[in-house]
């Protein structure tokens, strides 16, 4: 569509590609990290609170920088770009304007809340590490992750 040619490069850009790329890959590893240390914290010291924590300060901070700050400057940046041209919608000029500036600090809770996401999987790989215990390799020495339902269960 002729939108994108005036769109590349703008913020909406970078709303799509932070936004995607943590959606996607930072929360797959997010999620794959949570399982892992999940089976390496003895039960004793593991609580689902540093997890849960993680998981909504990551998200939304995620949200916050999108809607916040990029989406808006990038439909500003798609709107001066259509209206007098894509060199100027990329200028300092149009990009140091005190609205762009205020909706940039505007970025700055949704960012703080973000990192401090992190400090909750770094807190919980420390438990791990710390009180890691050697796990037996045979298969019928492994703890259950899991309750299997038997079939024996008929339903009525």
């Amino acid at each position: 569509p002729i939108v994108s040619y005036y769109e590349i490069g703008t913020a909406l850009t970078a709303n799509h590609g932070h936004t995607a790329f943590m959606g996607v890959y930072g929360m797959l590893a997010v999620g794959i990290a949570l399982f892992c240390l999940r089976y390496l914290i003895p039960q004793k010291h593991w609580t689902d609170r540093p997890a849960k924590f993680s998981f909504w300060a990551l998200n939304i901070g995620l949200f916050w920088m999108s809607i916040a700050t990029l989406f808006p400057l990038g439909v500003a940046q798609l709107y001066q770009s259509v209206k007098v041209g894509y060199f100027d919608a990329r200028s300092l000029k149009f990009l140091t304007t005190k609205t762009n500036i205020l909706i940039e600090w505007a970025r700055l809770p949704g960012d703080l809340l973000f990192i401090i996401g992190i400090f909750p999987i770094i807190y919980l790989a420390w438990i791990a590490v710390r009180y890691k215990t050697a796990h037996p390799t045979a298969p019928g020495q492994l703890p259950s992750l899991y309750t299997e339902i038997s079939e024996s269960h008929e339903e009525t």
